[in-house]
């Protein structure tokens, strides 16, 4: 739970800990997982305008989100897009939310916004002749009483009964209607606030902030002597990684950083790694990418959310190549993964063995802390947060991840036009205009329905493998030939090749095709799968090495550049766990729909 103090006009996370400077307290209401973040002034002025360009008042919207006080976001989901909780002096104004087909952020006034509107009269606002406001209902212009509605349709209303005991939300749609969104019992105005700061709060907040980060350097040296391991700080350049890297180094422990550059990370990030190095004085270790997300694209297609093969190309192999050779042993990996980010990672443990390096395991020193309790240490301790934060990010790393919002897109688009262009002229081969600008590229499968109803399709847009499923056989269509000599040479993964044939212990396997068409015949259907994804990995390969690197026994090696592999029959034992790393494999054969 959340506090806000209206004495000093600050968050408090335990009001037992301030009682001696606040006394008046008010709990905050936020929507689960409650994941609160401050609002730095880029922030305020994307909300401000939001506000402006929806009401009609830009003088409202300084006065529902002041520059000079804590502004508190918190995500929230029901929306096509990103969209926020909007906390000011404790009280939730309204929702901010973008506008995918606007191409701009837009705001919902709730609550206390509402009850400010109608109390100043400021904005677009109705009093209509109504003991109730049911949601969903129409409210005919012969209703209202007074009030300023806009010119154009579908913006926002704050809307009140006669007798001022229900307040409400509505849109305006044809015919002057106001269509009721959401209506409650009426709130009083937003209080008047006082100026505050984050520095501030962090410090009204130290007991509690010094007691989760005491707790969280115990739990890393705990981790530490339970498996005697190097100790690796997995740094993004993000907030969370900051405070693991810090309260490691509080721990008194050796440790080294990591960082893996995509090649797509904001200039600021590599700014930001160059202060950390400084401050901590601690060995960065560096795995690269490079070049290599442009050049996979031409195989692969543009990533997706549902066919996100890039965080294995040039996340998890330079990763595994960098540390697996560092550290043949295994590590530990301090990270500053947290549970509030996502229903994945809520469910993860504090410590789970690593995917990628036999041996090792991953250590999450701040899975239960909240955002703000991450940004109240940052500031308490002055470190050297990553400066992309204050240009309305609330997240860093690969800025053309499918898995942005077209919100934060925008925000790349303005801020990083080189990288966003380079982008998008990447997409035009794959996609058309319409499909970029809407950002349907970012799914392959099926497209979320708020966004689909707009554009009026269901489907993303094809993989570049193809496979329709024939009882036990496989008809494969392929966007690039197979390498023969590689085929021949993976195919003895799982038998001994014969011309079309391969003899597998499971019986013969019929293999016909030439350039992108192929046909595979086998004795069950599992086997069929596993030939057709060692068919496809000699057709795209992404050059990740991570087949190489998840090799057992070292039976596969490569012998030059793309598809050039090299199989020591004497030494593999068909485990195929080449295969379960390759992303040629897991997301065009095993993943791919049938």
């Amino acid at each position: 739970m959340l506090w806000w103090c209206e004495d000093l006009n600050l968050p408090v996370f335990e009001p037992k800990n301030v009682a001696g400077r606040c006394e008046r307290f008010v709990e905050v209401k936020m929507t689960q997982p409650a994941d609160p973040r401050p609002a730095f002034p880029a922030d305020i002025d994307i909300t401000r305008g939001a506000i402006a360009d929806e009401l009609g008042d830009w003088e409202l919207a300084e006065a529902l989100v002041p520059m000079d006080e804590v502004v508190l976001l918190n995500k929230i989901p029901g929306y096509a897009d990103q969209a926020d909780e909007v906390i000011v002096r404790g009280r939730l104004v309204g929702h901010r939310f973008y506008d995918v087909f606007e191409g701009r952020w837009r705001f919902r006034p709730l609550y206390e916004g509402v009850a400010t509107i109608l109390h100043e009269r400021r904005g677009y606002w109705a009093v209509v002749d109504m003991a109730e406001l049911p949601q969903g209902y129409d409210i005919h212009p012969d209703k209202i009483v007074e009030g300023r509605l806009p010119e154009e349709r579908y913006r926002h209303v704050a809307v009140s009964t006669a007798d001022g005991k229900t307040h409400g939300v509505a849109k305006l749609f044809r015919g002057r209607r106001l269509h009721v969104v959401k209506s409650w019992r009426a709130k009083p105005p937003l209080l008047p606030g006082r100026p505050s700061t984050l520095a501030e709060a962090a410090e009204l907040n130290r007991e509690h902030i010094e007691r989760r980060a005491q707790e969280a350097v115990e739990f890393i040296k705990a981790v530490a002597e339970k498996y005697k391991k190097p100790v690796v700080v997995s740094y993004s350049g993000g907030k969370d990684s900051l405070v693991a890297l810090d309260l490691t180094a509080r721990s008194g422990l050796k440790f080294y950083v990591y960082f893996n550059d995509t090649g797509l990370e904001p200039p600021e990030t590599y700014e930001n790694l160059k202060a950390v190095e400084e401050r901590y004085g601690v060995e960065v270790i560096v795995g690269a990418a490079g070049q290599r997300f442009w050049e996979a694209m031409e195989k692969f297609g543009p990533p997706a959310r549902d066919y996100r093969w890039c965080c294995k190309v040039i996340k998890l192999g330079p990763t595994t190549k960098a540390l697996k050779s560092r550290f043949p042993q295994g590590y530990i990996s301090v990270v500053g993964q947290r549970g509030a980010e996502s229903f994945v990672r809520a469910k993860t443990p504090r410590v789970s063995p690593s995917k990628w390096v036999a041996g090792s395991v991953v250590a999450a020193p701040l899975q239960e802390w909240t955002a703000l309790e991450v940004w109240l240490y940052i500031f308490l301790h002055k470190l050297p947060y990553n400066r992309a934060y204050e240009r309305g990010f609330d997240r860093l790393g690969c800025v053309v991840c499918p898995a942005n919002e077209m919100a934060e897109l925008a925000l790349v688009k303005e801020a990083y036009p080189e990288i966003y262009g380079k982008m998008e002229v990447a997409l035009r081969r794959w996609h058309t205009e319409e499909e970029v600008k809407w950002g349907l590229w970012r799914w392959r499968g099926k497209i979320p329905g708020d966004v689909a109803r707009w554009v009026k399709r269901e489907e993303g847009a094809p993989l570049p493998v193809r496979i329709t499923a024939k009882g036990q056989s496989l008809e494969l269509e392929i966007d690039a030939e197979p390498n023969a000599e590689t085929m021949r040479e993976l195919l003895k993964m799982v038998g001994r090749p014969e011309g079309d044939l391969l003899r597998t212990k499971k019986g013969l396997v019929e293999i016909r095709g030439a350039g992108g068409r192929w046909s595979i015949r086998a004795p069950d259907g599992k086997t069929a799968l596993d030939v057709a994804a060692l068919v496809v990995r000699s057709a795209i390969c992404g050059d990740c090495d991570l087949c190489v690197h998840w090799c057992p026994t070292g039976a596969l090696r490569r012998i030059g550049p793309g598809r050039s592999f090299k199989v020591d029959e004497g030494r593999c034992i068909g485990c195929l766990l080449c295969s379960s790393a390759c992303p040629a494999a897991q997301y065009l054969v095993y993943r791919n729909e049938t």
